[in-house]
């Protein structure tokens, strides 16, 4: 951390309560890897200890399970942890999951991630896609100056049943005629087809960025996509794509587009350099991952928001990112 960076982070120490400084005192002295853990995940429940079955503040402690603290809520006289009511919520093990967050953070396999953490290999798979299901892929609002633009996947369907039939040889009614490639492979096809998946890719100069797979590239497949994170003062600027003029127009917003069939690539302050670049190094996160299955492409879009678009991505910051913090 730079000095500067420090001195910042130095300043708002006076702004924490007593609890939250004994936190950090805590974690500053370090603890043995289990109590980490789970005092990390503890961090959970707010100091208002508000219920996540009724919503009333106010719980009291009413003792420990496997480990962590159990609340009664007043109201509804139900008991919540720090985990109910979150995807994370029924998983074991929970003493090396910070090891696991640092793992995310590292960009692991699984393989490494199991042994990493002493699990099972089948653990592993499960706990990656329960933890990317829960980050919240919220950017906040999209502001200013807006780039927007789709980028493709090649489609896979790796660890389908169906497909691990026909690979066996066996006659499945309905398969598409394609044989399945073998590890990754490319398209039979040129240019764009249905063997790709089209990725929507938005960025404001600020660099809050959104993404997201579309079903198709329609202007209302990708009004669906802007609509809840684009702001009504924002400016879009896209390429010369037929779909960005009725999107913007539905949204209500102003719309660039350069024609960069004509060399037009930048036009004073506009461009969309920026969503290429993000269009790149998603590339690039993707390929490390040898071959993405596309029902799990939305979990690997979060995980690349969460490391790959994140300066210094901590197994703390992982781990809070899992439990929707």
């Amino acid at each position: 951390m730079e000095r500067k960076e420090f001195q910042t982070w130095l300043a708002a120490v006076d702004s924490l309560s007593e609890v939250q400084k004994a936190e950090a005192g805590a974690i500053l002295a370090g603890r043995p890897a289990g109590e980490a853990s789970l005092a990390a995940l503890e961090l959970g429940v707010g100091d208002d200890r508000r219920c996540p079955h009724c919503g009333t503040p106010g719980a009291v402690a009413n003792g420990k399970a496997r480990g962590m603290q159990r609340y009664l809520c007043r109201a509804c006289k139900r008991s919540f942890g720090a985990l109910t009511g979150t995807k994370l919520s029924g998983l074991h093990h929970k003493e090396v999951w910070l090891r696991f967050g640092e793992s995310l953070a590292d960009g692991d396999t699984v393989k490494v991630s199991a042994a990493r953490c002493g699990v099972a290999v089948s653990t592993a798979f499960r706990w990656r896609h329960r933890f990317l299901a829960a980050i919240k892929a919220d950017a906040g609002k999209l502001r200013g100056i807006v780039e927007a633009d789709e980028t493709f996947v090649l489609a896979s369907r790796k660890g389908d049943r169906v497909w691990q039939q026909a690979k066996a040889g066996k006659a499945v009614p309905g398969l598409p005629e394609r044989k399945p490639r073998q590890r990754g492979g490319k398209a039979k096809k040129r240019g764009l087809s249905d063997e790709q998946v089209p990725v929507l890719v938005a960025a404001d100069r600020s660099g809050a960025t959104v993404s997201a797979m579309l079903p198709a590239v329609t202007a209302d497949a990708i009004r669906a996509v802007l609509a809840p994170v684009l702001d009504k003062d924002a400016l879009l600027v896209t390429d010369g794509g037929t779909s960005y003029p009725p999107c913007a127009a539905a949204l209500g917003v102003s719309h660039a587009a350069l024609n960069q069939s004509t060399g037009e690539r930048v036009r004073g302050e506009l461009h969309i350099q920026t969503v290429n670049n993000r269009h790149s190094r998603l590339k690039d996160f993707l390929r490390t991952r040898r071959g993405i299955a596309t029902r799990y492409l939305d979990s690997y879009l979060r995980w690349f928001h969460l490391i790959g678009l994140h300066p210094n991505p901590t197994p703390r910051y992982c781990l809070a990112a899992a439990m929707g913090a």
